[in-house]
């Protein structure tokens, strides 16, 4: 999601070869945890990273060079 637009987590899902019902767990844990958005506008949702964590992730991936 970091360096993608919003998924869903079917499209996730098939990414991290993970289990529907561990994915969709994984992905409502992160957004209640902060760290992404979720659009609500149709099922299945479409998840986000939050620009505060995305501004994290490149902070910390110049960091490491």
């Amino acid at each position: 999601l970091a360096s993608e637009d919003k998924k869903t987590a079917p499209e996730i899902k098939s990414r991290i070869n993970l289990t529907r019902e561990h994915t969709a767990r994984l992905m409502k844990k992160l957004y209640e945890d902060g760290y992404l958005e979720r659009d609500t506008g149709k099922i299945p949702y479409a998840y986000s990273l939050k620009d505060e964590m995305r501004k994290i992730l490149r902070k910390a991936g110049a960091e490491a060079l």
